[in-house]
């Protein structure tokens, strides 16, 4: 027999077969799968705030429980799924009694440090279990925040769900033929890191007069020159402006800056200044502030 998930897999799900012996004496039998489980991950950085950038892989004995049990984890977008078999014998008491579950959270994002708001290291772990403070929520607070870091060994930055179910018989070893309970759902929702934006202005040649440039914000109208220069790491003299407002960075911003020249003989010079990128994430201690920089060369 083989079962077929279609990529939106609805609560309950039938797979009906037919067979036949060589008396022809025909009979039909039906699988259901019933949906007892559902994480969903969520991120501010996103336009629609769905996190799907991500696996849930669990632990041995959780693997092991999840096949003894016959269940089925399926992913969706930003979700994942777990069905039981309703045609096993799960009902029977010998599956009665709470069950956890433990996964390992693994971010494939490798921009996923630069767009969290969370501790600007690697060797973490986010300890995420379900919280009293809200029904469903796998953190006490509304983001996911370094209160719930523990160190990490390995490198890199995981997280660690913890999840018990069945504390009712309500999925496994209940008594009553028919059982009719209710799928838990649970979610985690990481909030986007503030920035400031810093647009870098260096000219391909000798010349760096930066006398009579300006920064013209479309948006407001405002006009900025407050430049100063600094010398970068590798050596570069650049130019540099930063936005005064906090940013929270996002996939796309509303802001249109341009670069623009008080020049009597090239009162024509405007040049549109692209949006940063979250790669281009700097962190400086000394002001306690995450940059996110453009660099912008002036022929």
């Amino acid at each position: 027999m083989e079962i077929i998930f279609q990529k939106m897999c609805p609560p309950l799900l039938k797979f009906n077969n037919v067979a036949s012996n060589s008396m022809n004496n025909r009979f039909d039998y039906t699988n259901d799968f019933s949906k007892i489980l559902e994480l969903s991950f969520y991120h501010e950085f996103f336009s629609d705030n769905n996190f799907v950038d991500l696996e849930l892989i669990p632990d041995g004995e959780t693997n092991a429980l999840i096949q003894n049990y016959n269940l089925i984890q399926r992913k969706k977008g930003n979700t994942f799924f777990f069905f039981k078999n309703n045609n096993s014998n799960l009902s029977s008491l010998v599956f009665s009694g709470a069950v956890r579950l433990n996964f390992i959270l693994k971010f494939n994002d490798p921009l996923f440090l630069n767009i969290s708001d969370i501790p600007f290291k690697f060797q973490q772990k986010f300890i995420l279990e379900p919280s009293k403070a809200e029904k469903g929520r796998l953190h006490p607070q509304t983001y996911v925040d370094e209160t719930l870091v523990k160190p990490y060994d390995e490198n890199g930055i995981i997280g660690e769900i913890s999840i018990e179910i069945n504390q009712n018989n309500e999925f496994f070893g209940y008594e009553e033929k028919e059982n009719t309970m209710e799928y838990l759902k649970y979610f985690a929702r990481f909030n986007s890191r503030t920035v400031k934006f810093r647009y870098n202005f260096y000219f391909s040649g000798k010349k760096n007069d930066f006398g009579n440039f300006f920064i013209y914000d479309e948006n407001t109208n405002d006009k900025y020159n407050d430049f100063y220069q600094r010398t970068l790491e590798n050596g570069m003299l650049v130019n540099s402006f930063v936005l005064p407002e906090e940013i929270k960075m996002n996939e796309s911003y509303t802001h249109k800056l341009y670069l623009k020249k008080e020049d009597e003989f090239n009162k024509s010079f405007s040049k549109y200044l692209s949006h940063p990128l979250p790669k281009n994430l700097k962190y400086e201690v000394e002001k306690k502030t995450f940059y996110l920089e453009n660099f912008i060369k002036i022929n």
